[in-house]
């Protein structure tokens, strides 16, 4: 896709599979454990977890994933030419600082 044109890739080790290009910004976007969980209860109307096991264990499979296929840790700000966090930022505030850096 990125041979293609301009484009964006979600997730799949992007980071470290396109690290060697010029034209690629390579954006972790994160929040807190609390602000990401009340998202999922408010966007798709999914029940809380007391525990928060769901949560914690896609974190873990997506841990699992990225160090099994690239050998370093999610979620590391050097794998990344920006960090965001929508819970201080929001994520309009991250969508804008995105658009402004890609002028």
């Amino acid at each position: 896709m990125a041979d293609k044109g301009p484009c964006v890739i979600v997730g799949r080790c992007a980071d470290y599979i396109l690290k060697d290009r010029d034209d690629v910004l390579k954006v972790f976007i994160y929040a807190d454990f609390d602000f990401r969980a009340n998202r999922i209860i408010e966007k798709y109307n999914d029940t809380p977890l007391s525990d928060g096991a769901a949560l914690r264990d896609r974190d873990g499979k997506r841990a699992a994933h990225y160090r099994y296929y690239t050998g370093q840790k999610w979620g590391r700000p050097e794998n990344y030419d920006i960090c965001l966090n929508t819970g201080a930022l929001g994520i309009d505030g991250c969508v804008e600082i995105l658009k402004n850096m890609v002028k």
